[in-house]
Protein backbone atom coordinates (compact mmCIF):
# COMPACT_ATOMS: atom_id res chain seq x y z
CA UNK A 1 0.00 0.00 0.00
CA UNK A 2 1.25 3.48 -0.87
CA UNK A 3 2.47 6.00 1.70
CA UNK A 4 -0.46 7.99 3.11
CA UNK A 5 -0.61 11.37 1.44
CA UNK A 6 -2.87 14.05 0.01
CA UNK A 7 -3.36 14.26 -3.74
CA UNK A 8 -4.77 17.48 -5.21
CA UNK A 9 -5.54 17.49 -8.92
CA UNK A 10 -6.16 20.66 -10.90
CA UNK A 11 -9.51 20.52 -12.68
CA UNK A 12 -9.48 22.10 -16.13
CA UNK A 13 -11.99 22.96 -18.82
CA UNK A 14 -14.46 24.51 -16.37
CA UNK A 15 -14.13 28.23 -17.03
CA UNK A 16 -14.35 28.37 -20.80
CA UNK A 17 -12.34 31.33 -21.93
CA UNK A 18 -14.82 33.18 -24.69
CA UNK A 19 -2.85 42.61 1.34
CA UNK A 20 0.65 41.83 2.77
CA UNK A 21 1.30 38.15 2.10
CA UNK A 22 3.83 35.74 0.63
CA UNK A 23 2.20 35.52 -2.80
CA UNK A 24 4.88 37.74 -4.30
CA UNK A 25 7.97 35.93 -3.01
CA UNK A 26 9.88 35.06 -6.17
CA UNK A 27 13.09 33.48 -7.33
CA UNK A 28 15.55 34.55 -10.02
CA UNK A 29 18.02 32.32 -11.85
CA UNK A 30 20.52 34.30 -13.89
CA UNK A 31 23.81 34.12 -15.72
CA UNK A 32 26.46 35.78 -13.60
CA UNK A 33 30.12 35.94 -12.67
CA UNK A 34 31.38 35.21 -9.18
CA UNK A 35 32.74 38.02 -7.03
CA UNK A 36 35.68 36.92 -4.91
CA UNK A 37 34.83 36.83 -1.24
CA UNK A 38 31.18 37.89 -1.55
CA UNK A 39 29.22 36.22 -4.35
CA UNK A 40 29.46 32.59 -5.51
CA UNK A 41 27.81 30.85 -8.41
CA UNK A 42 25.40 27.96 -7.79
CA UNK A 43 24.69 29.36 -4.33
CA UNK A 44 21.31 30.68 -3.19
CA UNK A 45 21.02 34.22 -1.83
CA UNK A 46 18.06 36.19 -0.47
CA UNK A 47 17.99 39.96 -0.58
CA UNK A 48 15.43 42.62 0.29
CA UNK A 49 17.08 45.73 -1.12
CA UNK A 50 19.62 47.00 -3.61
CA UNK A 51 21.90 47.84 -0.70
CA UNK A 52 22.14 44.13 0.05
CA UNK A 53 22.72 43.42 -3.63
CA UNK A 54 25.65 45.84 -3.66
CA UNK A 55 27.02 44.31 -0.47
CA UNK A 56 27.33 41.04 -2.39
CA UNK A 57 29.59 42.83 -4.84
CA UNK A 58 27.01 42.72 -7.63
CA UNK A 59 27.48 46.00 -9.48
CA UNK A 60 26.44 47.43 -12.89
CA UNK A 61 29.73 46.46 -14.49
CA UNK A 62 29.91 44.38 -17.65
CA UNK A 63 30.45 41.15 -15.68
CA UNK A 64 27.11 41.28 -13.85
CA UNK A 65 25.35 44.11 -15.63
CA UNK A 66 22.19 42.16 -16.52
CA UNK A 67 21.83 40.61 -13.07
CA UNK A 68 22.22 44.03 -11.42
CA UNK A 69 19.80 45.62 -13.89
CA UNK A 70 17.19 42.92 -13.28
CA UNK A 71 17.35 43.23 -9.50
CA UNK A 72 17.43 47.03 -9.69
CA UNK A 73 14.34 47.14 -11.91
CA UNK A 74 12.59 44.63 -9.66
CA UNK A 75 12.95 46.89 -6.62
CA UNK A 76 12.28 49.97 -8.71
CA UNK A 77 8.88 48.52 -9.62
CA UNK A 78 7.96 46.61 -6.44
CA UNK A 79 9.55 48.79 -3.78
CA UNK A 80 12.34 47.78 -1.41
CA UNK A 81 11.78 45.31 1.40
CA UNK A 82 10.44 42.42 -0.70
CA UNK A 83 12.24 39.10 -0.62
CA UNK A 84 14.01 38.04 -3.79
CA UNK A 85 15.77 34.69 -3.79
CA UNK A 86 18.31 34.32 -6.54
CA UNK A 87 21.13 32.16 -7.81
CA UNK A 88 23.91 32.98 -10.28
CA UNK A 89 24.74 30.41 -12.94
CA UNK A 90 27.87 29.96 -15.10
CA UNK A 91 27.79 31.96 -18.31
CA UNK A 92 28.74 28.90 -20.35
CA UNK A 93 25.43 27.23 -19.41
CA UNK A 94 22.10 27.46 -21.22
CA UNK A 95 18.81 28.45 -19.61
CA UNK A 96 17.42 25.00 -20.42
CA UNK A 97 20.33 23.46 -18.49
CA UNK A 98 18.97 25.02 -15.30
CA UNK A 99 15.77 23.00 -15.68
CA UNK A 100 17.50 19.77 -16.73
CA UNK A 101 17.87 16.93 -14.23
CA UNK A 102 21.45 16.36 -13.15
CA UNK A 103 22.11 12.59 -13.38
CA UNK A 104 24.41 12.78 -10.35
CA UNK A 105 21.90 14.46 -8.03
CA UNK A 106 18.59 13.52 -9.65
CA UNK A 107 17.54 17.17 -9.38
CA UNK A 108 17.63 20.36 -11.44
CA UNK A 109 19.55 23.51 -10.54
CA UNK A 110 16.29 25.40 -10.09
CA UNK A 111 15.20 22.94 -7.38
CA UNK A 112 18.13 24.09 -5.26
CA UNK A 113 16.60 27.56 -5.27
CA UNK A 114 13.08 26.26 -4.62
CA UNK A 115 14.21 24.04 -1.75
CA UNK A 116 16.30 26.77 -0.13
CA UNK A 117 13.20 28.96 0.08
CA UNK A 118 11.29 26.05 1.63
CA UNK A 119 8.30 26.25 -0.70
CA UNK A 120 7.80 30.04 -0.42
CA UNK A 121 8.47 30.80 -4.08
CA UNK A 122 5.35 31.21 -6.19
CA UNK A 123 7.21 32.35 -9.30
CA UNK A 124 10.59 31.76 -10.96
CA UNK A 125 12.18 34.24 -13.39
CA UNK A 126 15.17 33.67 -15.64
CA UNK A 127 17.75 36.14 -16.93
CA UNK A 128 19.92 35.11 -19.84
CA UNK A 129 23.25 36.89 -20.43
CA UNK A 130 25.66 34.17 -21.56
CA UNK A 131 29.31 34.54 -22.49
CA UNK A 132 29.99 36.73 -25.51
CA UNK A 133 30.95 33.71 -27.60
CA UNK A 134 27.44 32.27 -27.32
CA UNK A 135 25.57 32.31 -30.61
CA UNK A 136 21.88 31.51 -30.24
CA UNK A 137 20.38 29.05 -32.68
CA UNK A 138 17.49 30.99 -34.14
CA UNK A 139 14.30 29.23 -35.25
CA UNK A 140 10.84 30.74 -35.39
CA UNK A 141 12.30 34.15 -34.68
CA UNK A 142 13.86 33.43 -31.26
CA UNK A 143 16.55 31.29 -29.64
CA UNK A 144 15.45 27.63 -29.82
CA UNK A 145 16.47 27.31 -26.18
CA UNK A 146 13.44 29.40 -25.14
CA UNK A 147 10.85 26.77 -26.13
CA UNK A 148 13.09 23.96 -24.88
CA UNK A 149 13.34 25.74 -21.52
CA UNK A 150 9.56 26.24 -21.45
CA UNK A 151 8.91 22.51 -21.93
CA UNK A 152 11.37 21.52 -19.21
CA UNK A 153 10.13 24.24 -16.86
CA UNK A 154 6.54 23.02 -17.21
CA UNK A 155 7.58 19.47 -16.33
CA UNK A 156 9.54 20.64 -13.29
CA UNK A 157 6.70 22.84 -12.06
CA UNK A 158 4.13 20.06 -12.43
CA UNK A 159 6.32 17.52 -10.66
CA UNK A 160 7.40 19.88 -7.89
CA UNK A 161 3.79 20.86 -7.25
CA UNK A 162 2.71 17.23 -6.98
CA UNK A 163 5.58 16.26 -4.69
CA UNK A 164 6.15 19.38 -2.59
CA UNK A 165 2.67 21.00 -2.61
CA UNK A 166 4.35 24.27 -3.58
CA UNK A 167 3.04 25.36 -7.01
CA UNK A 168 4.79 28.08 -9.00
CA UNK A 169 4.89 29.64 -12.46
CA UNK A 170 7.92 30.44 -14.63
CA UNK A 171 8.51 33.60 -16.63
CA UNK A 172 11.07 33.47 -19.43
CA UNK A 173 12.59 35.98 -21.85
CA UNK A 174 11.99 35.73 -25.57
CA UNK A 175 15.78 35.68 -25.89
CA UNK A 176 17.35 36.44 -29.26
CA UNK A 177 14.14 37.75 -30.86
CA UNK A 178 14.93 38.82 -34.42
CA UNK A 179 12.20 41.44 -34.60
CA UNK A 180 10.18 39.49 -37.17
CA UNK A 181 6.78 38.87 -35.58
CA UNK A 182 5.62 36.61 -38.41
CA UNK A 183 8.40 34.13 -37.65
CA UNK A 184 7.50 33.81 -33.97
CA UNK A 185 5.94 30.57 -32.70
CA UNK A 186 2.29 30.69 -31.69
CA UNK A 187 2.48 30.09 -27.94
CA UNK A 188 -1.26 29.35 -27.81
CA UNK A 189 -0.53 26.02 -29.53
CA UNK A 190 1.52 24.78 -26.57
CA UNK A 191 0.35 23.32 -23.26
CA UNK A 192 2.74 25.15 -20.95
CA UNK A 193 0.17 26.74 -18.63
CA UNK A 194 2.78 27.42 -15.94
CA UNK A 195 5.10 29.27 -18.30
CA UNK A 196 4.88 32.78 -19.77
CA UNK A 197 7.29 34.57 -22.12
CA UNK A 198 8.12 38.30 -22.13
CA UNK A 199 9.32 40.29 -25.15
CA UNK A 200 10.57 43.85 -24.70
CA UNK A 201 13.25 45.62 -22.72
CA UNK A 202 13.91 48.96 -21.08
CA UNK A 203 17.09 49.39 -23.12
CA UNK A 204 17.80 49.12 -26.83
CA UNK A 205 19.30 45.99 -28.34
CA UNK A 206 22.09 48.25 -29.56
CA UNK A 207 23.06 49.06 -25.98
CA UNK A 208 26.49 48.42 -24.44
CA UNK A 209 26.56 45.68 -23.32
CA UNK A 210 24.08 44.46 -25.94
CA UNK A 211 20.75 43.14 -24.66
CA UNK A 212 19.10 40.22 -26.41
CA UNK A 213 16.66 39.55 -23.60
CA UNK A 214 13.76 41.23 -21.82
CA UNK A 215 13.03 43.41 -18.80
CA UNK A 216 12.34 40.52 -16.45
CA UNK A 217 12.85 42.69 -13.37
CA UNK A 218 9.98 45.03 -14.26
CA UNK A 219 7.41 42.27 -14.69
CA UNK A 220 8.64 40.47 -11.57
CA UNK A 221 8.27 43.69 -9.60
CA UNK A 222 4.72 44.34 -10.82
CA UNK A 223 3.69 40.75 -10.04
CA UNK A 224 5.30 40.95 -6.61
CA UNK A 225 3.27 43.94 -5.48
CA UNK A 226 0.02 42.79 -7.11
CA UNK A 227 -2.45 40.47 -5.45
CA UNK A 228 -2.85 37.14 -7.20
CA UNK A 229 -6.08 38.14 -8.96
CA UNK A 230 -4.78 41.42 -10.37
CA UNK A 231 -3.80 41.54 -14.01
CA UNK A 232 -0.35 43.05 -14.60
CA UNK A 233 -1.82 45.19 -17.37
CA UNK A 234 -4.54 46.75 -15.21
CA UNK A 235 -4.65 50.42 -16.18
CA UNK A 236 -5.99 51.62 -12.83
CA UNK A 237 -2.84 50.36 -11.15
CA UNK A 238 -0.90 53.03 -12.99
CA UNK A 239 1.98 53.01 -15.43
CA UNK A 240 5.08 50.91 -14.93
CA UNK A 241 8.17 52.46 -13.39
CA UNK A 242 10.32 52.29 -16.52
CA UNK A 243 10.65 55.46 -18.61
CA UNK A 244 11.51 53.64 -21.83
CA UNK A 245 10.39 50.44 -23.53
CA UNK A 246 11.77 48.91 -26.70
CA UNK A 247 11.39 45.89 -28.92
CA UNK A 248 14.98 45.50 -30.08
CA UNK A 249 15.89 49.09 -31.02
CA UNK A 250 12.36 50.23 -31.85
CA UNK A 251 10.19 52.10 -29.33
CA UNK A 252 7.16 50.12 -28.23
CA UNK A 253 4.94 52.94 -29.47
CA UNK A 254 5.73 52.14 -33.09
CA UNK A 255 6.11 48.36 -32.89
CA UNK A 256 3.34 45.90 -33.74
CA UNK A 257 2.79 44.72 -30.16
CA UNK A 258 -0.73 43.58 -31.03
CA UNK A 259 0.74 40.80 -33.15
CA UNK A 260 3.07 39.82 -30.29
CA UNK A 261 -0.01 39.53 -28.09
CA UNK A 262 -1.82 37.46 -30.71
CA UNK A 263 1.12 35.02 -30.66
CA UNK A 264 0.73 34.62 -26.89
CA UNK A 265 3.66 36.74 -25.73
CA UNK A 266 3.58 39.34 -22.96
CA UNK A 267 4.95 42.71 -23.99
CA UNK A 268 4.78 46.44 -23.28
CA UNK A 269 2.21 48.85 -24.67
CA UNK A 270 0.95 52.40 -24.34
CA UNK A 271 -2.59 53.79 -24.02
CA UNK A 272 -3.72 56.91 -25.83
CA UNK A 273 -4.15 59.75 -23.35
CA UNK A 274 -2.16 57.91 -20.66
CA UNK A 275 1.48 58.54 -19.94
CA UNK A 276 3.92 55.72 -19.39
CA UNK A 277 4.01 52.03 -20.27
CA UNK A 278 1.77 49.11 -19.40
CA UNK A 279 1.84 45.37 -20.01
CA UNK A 280 -0.34 44.01 -22.80
CA UNK A 281 -1.85 41.15 -20.75
CA UNK A 282 -0.68 38.09 -18.82
CA UNK A 283 -1.07 34.95 -21.00
CA UNK A 284 0.76 31.70 -20.42
CA UNK A 285 2.07 29.56 -23.27
CA UNK A 286 -1.12 27.56 -23.55
CA UNK A 287 -4.39 27.30 -25.45
CA UNK A 288 -6.85 30.14 -24.99
CA UNK A 289 -9.51 27.72 -23.69
CA UNK A 290 -7.16 26.43 -20.99
CA UNK A 291 -8.49 27.54 -17.59
CA UNK A 292 -4.94 28.63 -16.70
CA UNK A 293 -4.16 30.48 -19.91
CA UNK A 294 -3.71 33.66 -17.88
CA UNK A 295 -1.31 34.21 -14.97
CA UNK A 296 -4.15 35.70 -12.94
CA UNK A 297 -6.04 32.39 -12.99
CA UNK A 298 -2.81 30.47 -12.53
CA UNK A 299 -1.87 32.45 -9.43
CA UNK A 300 -5.39 32.33 -7.96
CA UNK A 301 -5.71 28.56 -8.30
CA UNK A 302 -2.16 28.05 -7.01
CA UNK A 303 -2.94 30.03 -3.87
CA UNK A 304 -6.12 28.03 -3.34
CA UNK A 305 -4.02 24.88 -3.79
CA UNK A 306 -1.56 25.92 -1.09
CA UNK A 307 -4.36 26.76 1.36
CA UNK A 308 -6.13 23.48 0.60
CA UNK A 309 -3.00 21.50 1.35
CA UNK A 310 -2.16 23.43 4.51
CA UNK A 311 -5.71 22.91 5.81
CA UNK A 312 -6.26 19.28 4.87
CA UNK A 313 -2.85 17.97 5.88
CA UNK A 314 -4.11 18.14 9.49
CA UNK A 315 -6.73 15.57 8.54
CA UNK A 316 -4.25 13.05 7.14
CA UNK A 317 -4.54 9.67 8.95
CA UNK A 318 -7.26 11.19 11.13
CA UNK A 319 -9.66 8.73 12.77
CA UNK A 320 -13.09 9.19 11.18
CA UNK A 321 -16.47 8.36 12.66
CA UNK A 322 -18.43 6.01 10.40
CA UNK A 323 -22.07 5.25 9.84
CA UNK A 324 -23.43 1.72 10.14
CA UNK A 325 -22.82 1.06 6.42
CA UNK A 326 -19.17 2.19 6.58
CA UNK A 327 -19.75 5.62 5.04
CA UNK A 328 -18.30 8.79 6.51
CA UNK A 329 -20.19 10.51 9.29
CA UNK A 330 -22.00 13.49 7.66
CA UNK A 331 -21.22 15.79 10.60
CA UNK A 332 -17.50 15.02 10.24
CA UNK A 333 -17.75 15.72 6.51
CA UNK A 334 -19.51 19.05 7.11
CA UNK A 335 -16.93 20.13 9.67
CA UNK A 336 -14.16 19.36 7.24
CA UNK A 337 -15.94 21.27 4.49
CA UNK A 338 -16.39 24.21 6.83
CA UNK A 339 -12.74 24.30 7.87
CA UNK A 340 -11.50 24.46 4.29
CA UNK A 341 -14.10 26.97 3.13
CA UNK A 342 -13.28 29.17 6.10
CA UNK A 343 -9.54 28.99 5.39
CA UNK A 344 -9.91 29.96 1.74
CA UNK A 345 -12.45 32.67 2.55
CA UNK A 346 -10.27 34.26 5.23
CA UNK A 347 -7.09 34.14 3.15
CA UNK A 348 -8.51 34.96 -0.28
CA UNK A 349 -12.12 36.16 -0.44
CA UNK A 350 -11.68 38.66 2.37
CA UNK A 351 -8.86 40.26 0.39
CA UNK A 352 -10.89 40.42 -2.80
CA UNK A 353 -9.03 37.61 -4.54
CA UNK A 354 -12.18 35.58 -5.24
CA UNK A 355 -15.54 36.74 -6.58
CA UNK A 356 -18.34 37.05 -4.07
CA UNK A 357 -21.87 36.48 -5.34
CA UNK A 358 -24.85 38.69 -4.61
CA UNK A 359 -26.38 35.65 -2.95
CA UNK A 360 -26.15 35.78 0.82
CA UNK A 361 -23.35 33.70 2.28
CA UNK A 362 -21.59 33.04 -1.03
CA UNK A 363 -17.90 33.74 -0.61
CA UNK A 364 -16.62 32.47 -3.93
CA UNK A 365 -15.60 29.07 -2.61
CA UNK A 366 -17.50 25.80 -2.30
CA UNK A 367 -16.22 22.59 -0.74
CA UNK A 368 -18.13 19.34 -1.05
CA UNK A 369 -17.47 15.95 0.54
CA UNK A 370 -19.90 13.23 -0.50
CA UNK A 371 -21.00 11.55 2.77
CA UNK A 372 -21.83 8.34 0.90
CA UNK A 373 -18.13 7.55 0.43
CA UNK A 374 -17.12 4.25 2.00
CA UNK A 375 -13.64 4.95 3.27
CA UNK A 376 -13.56 1.67 5.21
CA UNK A 377 -12.86 -0.22 2.02
CA UNK A 378 -10.83 2.41 0.14
CA UNK A 379 -9.13 4.54 2.85
CA UNK A 380 -9.57 7.36 0.33
CA UNK A 381 -11.60 10.49 0.95
CA UNK A 382 -12.56 12.55 -2.10
CA UNK A 383 -12.94 16.31 -1.68
CA UNK A 384 -14.18 18.71 -4.36
CA UNK A 385 -13.08 22.35 -4.09
CA UNK A 386 -14.39 25.07 -6.40
CA UNK A 387 -13.31 28.72 -6.30
CA UNK A 388 -14.79 31.55 -8.36
CA UNK A 389 -12.22 33.83 -10.00
CA UNK A 390 -12.71 37.37 -11.21
CA UNK A 391 -13.64 38.34 -14.74
CA UNK A 392 -11.57 40.87 -16.69
CA UNK A 393 -12.61 43.65 -19.07
CA UNK A 394 -10.38 42.62 -21.94
CA UNK A 395 -12.76 44.24 -24.41
CA UNK A 396 -15.14 47.14 -23.84
CA UNK A 397 -17.68 47.84 -26.58
CA UNK A 398 -19.41 51.21 -26.55
CA UNK A 399 -22.20 52.58 -28.69
CA UNK A 400 -21.95 56.39 -28.77
CA UNK A 401 -24.36 58.73 -30.51
CA UNK A 402 -26.47 61.87 -30.13
CA UNK A 403 -29.57 62.09 -28.01
CA UNK A 404 -32.02 64.51 -29.61
CA UNK A 405 -35.72 64.59 -28.82
CA UNK A 406 -37.54 65.93 -31.85
CA UNK A 407 -40.77 67.81 -31.32
CA UNK A 408 -43.71 66.84 -33.51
Amino acid sequence: MSLPKITINFDNGVLGAVAANNDGVFGLVAHAEAVTGSFELNKVYMVKSMKQVSQLGILPTIANYDLYKTLSEFYQESGEGREMWFMGMPKNSKTSDWFTINPNTGKTDVEKLLNAANGKLSGIFTKCSPETSYTPIIADGIDTDVILTASKAQILADNYTANKYAPFFILLEGYGFTGNVIDLPDLTTYNFNRVAVLLGDTEKRNNTPASKGSAIGIIAGRLAKNQVHQNIGKVRDGALSNLYAYILDEPVETFDVESLHDKGFISFRTHVGKSGYYFTDDPTASAINDDYHYLTNRRVIDKAYRITYQTLVSYLLDDVDLEMDGTINPIYAKNMEGDLESAITSQMTVYGELSRSSENGDNGVKVYIDPSQNITSTSRLKVVVRVRPHGYNRFIDVLLGFNINKKS
